[in-house]
């Protein structure tokens, strides 16, 4: 009986140290960490402010690209119906209240009403060009960041060798601790740069195809709206 209560406790203690080295490890490998990061200097302050500016753009162009290529299935119905009673005007006015790209290329095609196809296809085109060049705007801000942070994460990784190799130079200390400890530190630069540029490119990617689908969308439109024309000789 007394074995089995010795057994117990035994047990119970290497539970709790068990315990204790699991949490103590986890505090000893996210305080490296944020060690590591304040030690990046100049470098890591750069690609901190570059991840701010990727999130920023990212968030910016969600806002804006949502808004603007957003297709109202119905608004080619109100256009087609409004053209058949004659009230050309009415299908305008419902284009200007809607503050989407579709509608706002869909308006331009009924202000040149009375002239030739040629000019009210070329007047949309001309839109469309411009409504699509907003949406893209700042995109390339994201493209810059995708090429740049891995680069720049390299550059603090090489600055860091060559101060080490330097520090070597002049101490005389080939200790394994004086190579390693500065070496991970410096390499976390390029891993940080390697994760800004990858958010900056997925985002750059991401909205790039976003557009892109929307420009066949929207020429889709644009053909119905000169189906109803030519079929309504306006």
């Amino acid at each position: 009986m007394l074995f089995l209560t010795l057994l117990q406790a035994s047990s119970a203690v290497a539970d709790t140290a068990n315990k204790a080295a699991a949490a103590g490890a986890t505090e000893h490998v996210s305080a490296p960490v944020l060690e590591i990061m304040t030690k990046g200097g100049v470098v890591m302050a750069l690609l901190a402010f570059s991840l701010l500016l990727a999130i920023y753009f990212i968030v910016e162009r969600y806002i804006y690209v949502s808004k603007r290529a957003a297709i109202d299935s119905n608004l080619i119905n109100v256009v087609k119906d409004s053209l058949k009673e004659n009230r050309p005007d009415s299908a305008l006015a419902y284009c200007d209240r809607t503050p989407t790209a579709q509608a706002q290329v869909i308006a331009t095609g009924l202000r040149f009403l009375g002239s030739n196809m040629r000019e009210i296809e070329s007047a949309m085109e001309t839109k469309a060009s411009v409504e699509l060049s907003a949406m893209e705007s700042n995109l390339h801000y994201l493209s810059l960041i995708a090429r740049v942070a891995p680069m720049l994460g390299f550059v603090g990784t090489i600055w860091g060798v060559i101060n080490i190799f330097y520090s070597i130079s002049t101490t005389n200390d080939l200790s394994i601790g004086a190579i390693s400890g500065g070496l991970y530190t410096k390499m976390v630069a390029s891993f940080a740069g390697l994760l800004v540029g990858i958010i900056a490119f997925l985002g750059y990617q991401l909205y790039v195809r976003k557009i892109d689908r929307f420009a066949e969308r929207l020429q889709e439109q644009s053909l119905n709206l000169m189906e109803i024309l030519v079929k309504s000789h306006l």
